[in-house]
């Protein structure tokens, strides 16, 4: 496939097309599931590989696009019999196995608002974002059923454990599914209808819920032809990313759009994992994180070269992915990662594209998406010249709408916006050849591998430990991964710091909000810096260190 330039591609390029590719020339109303996976079907590429699944055992299935189009059917059948309607909330927490793709899928058919939950939140975190959506009903599974705290839902979905005993007034995934209704038809859906309720983290609140449009499929699409260059009959394509994120269900939505067979892992990934699922597999495609690559290179130049990989594209996102990771990957298998930038109210509109001949800078975030306008501003919104930090900005229209609102929260939602931009509070800058380079961030947010971690949250927990005065969290610098969490501890009169103390506080937030926001180091002071009116400095603990 020959490799047009990067000016080229922008000239070329027309929303009108990707529109005709997904189905949605002129149409009023549009469904996510039957674009997704009923296509594929009406292809005749119905028996064709939608999902490689590999269990915690290392067990391995896979799942028709004809399998795939039955189950969301039923699903979406099974939400109608218990009461769900067009625009209702319907949460997912749900490990990365075909059933959550079944709920997925089925909760779009229906025209229900899909709100995906990380399995790796603890209770607290669970019961915030279910209650904060009005959530009608929770799609489970048995392996994280002990996180749904009692009441936080009306109406409780699980796939039942081995031995087939459920929780009194839970419903049976598989036995529903046998009864359900599967040929009710697609809900019709308007563009910029939402389609999804995704959380990001606050640096001085709780997390926001992003709206995401219908649209996103479209937003998406120049992200995956040109940034990932999937190629559905050649690739096997492996998001290392859980769909309960917004990174990973912009990963696996349009890849299977596009027809293409997505692995799909169950178990946390390791270094050595990887490369055995790279070797055995013969991935083609792979969309990751820094942090997985950088625990690649800890194995080693010569043992990394060994390892009988594929793989033709690396495609990067969750924080900036520096040179030595680039030319690592360059020397041991020829292939050059590419850093691109995402947000939960952006989608991805920046990147270092594989399918694009372009100049890679290490380091720099790349250069604007196809059909997507990107800016450094103020905080009025007045566009800065090249070199000026500020803010980054998105410019959003019909085609390339993405996020709709804050849910629930007008102030936010207004103050999100700046004369037509789109701002979330990440600073960079753009150099003279357009090129964009992350700066850091005006708020407190925590980019710890890969995951977006508000302070406010995680100070929560802290401050439930009976010994705890106040608490502060910051991102302390990290080779491994981007940033760790960091805490500042004051402890109440009387209780001396220690580290069975330090143990207790840190598992303290694991239980509650989950293992990948605990602070991996906390520092017991005697006060928190604050301003006049009493709020905390935490750009001062940042210097700290």
């Amino acid at each position: 496939m020959s490799r047009k330039r990067y000016d080229e591609v922008i000239r070329s390029f027309a929303w009108s097309d990707v529109l005709a590719g997904l189905g949605w020339a002129g149409r009023e109303g549009v469904n996510l599931a039957e674009t997704v996976i009923d296509r594929q079907v009406r292809r005749g590429r119905g028996g064709r590989s939608a999902l490689c699944w590999i269990g915690p055992r290392g067990e391995e299935r896979r799942v028709s696009y004809e399998a795939l189009c039955e189950s969301s059917s039923r699903f979406a059948g099974l939400l109608r019999r218990l009461g769900v309607g067009r625009g209702d909330r319907v949460a997912t927490l749900m490990p990365r196995v075909p059933e959550a793709f079944a709920a997925m899928l089925g909760a779009f058919r229906a025209g229900a608002v899909l709100v995906p939950i990380f399995t790796g939140f603890g209770p607290d975190s669970v019961r915030f974002r279910l209650r904060h959506s009005g959530a009608k009903l929770l799609c489970t599974h048995h392996e994280h059923r002990d996180q749904v705290p009692e009441g936080a839902v009306e109406r409780v979905v699980c796939v039942s454990p081995p031995d087939g005993v459920m929780r009194a007034g839970d419903v049976d995934f598989h036995a529903a599914m046998a009864e359900a209704d599967g040929e009710l038809a697609p809900a019709a859906c308007r563009r910029d209808d939402p389609a999804a309720i995704i959380y990001t983290s606050g640096s001085t609140g709780q997390p926001k819920g992003c709206v995401i449009a219908v649209n996103l499929l479209a937003a998406i699409w120049p992200y995956i032809r040109y940034g990932v260059d999937l190629r559905e009959d050649e690739d096997l394509f492996w998001p290392t990313g859980d769909p309960g994120w917004g990174y990973g269900l912009c990963c696996y939505l349009p890849a299977l759009a596009a027809g293409a067979t997505v692995l799909c892992v169950q178990q946390n990934v390791t270094a050595q994992l990887c490369l055995e699922l790279l070797s055995r597999h013969g991935v083609t495609n792979l969309a990751t994180t820094p942090t997985l690559l950088r625990s690649l290179m800890a194995l080693g130049e010569d043992f990394v070269r060994e390892v009988r990989a594929r793989v033709r594209v690396i495609s990067s996102c969750g924080e900036p992915l520096n040179g030595e990771v680039v030319e690592f990957f360059r020397r041991v298998w020829g292939t050059t990662p590419m850093d691109h930038f995402g947000a939960t109210e952006f989608g991805l509109p920046i990147g270092n594209f594989n399918a694009i001949d372009m100049t890679v800078k290490a380091g720099s975030m790349g250069l604007p998406c196809p059909g997507h306008e990107m800016a450094v501003v103020d905080e009025s919104g007045r566009e800065l010249a090249a070199g000026e930090a500020g803010l980054l900005a998105r410019r959003s229209d019909e085609n390339n709408r993405y996020w709709l609102r804050y849910w629930n929260d007008e102030a936010a939602s207004a103050d999100a916006l700046r004369s037509g931009w789109i701002r979330t509070g990440d600073l960079a800058r753009r150099d003279d050849e357009g090129y964009f380079w992350f700066e850091g961030r005006s708020g407190d947010i925590i980019k710890s591998a890969g995951y977006r971690i508000g302070p406010f949250e995680v100070e929560s927990a802290i401050l439930k430990h009976a010994g705890v005065a106040e608490a502060a969290v910051v991102g302390k610098p990290d080779a491994a991964r981007g940033e760790i969490v960091k805490a500042f501890v004051v402890l109440k009169s009387g209780v001396s710091a220690s580290r069975e103390l330090t143990d207790e506080i840190a598992e303290r937030v694991k239980h509650d909000l989950g293992r990948h926001q605990y602070p991996r180091e906390i520092e017991f002071v005697d006060e928190l810096p604050k301003t006049q009116t009493g709020k905390i400095q935490r750009f001062l603990l940042r210097e700290r260190g």
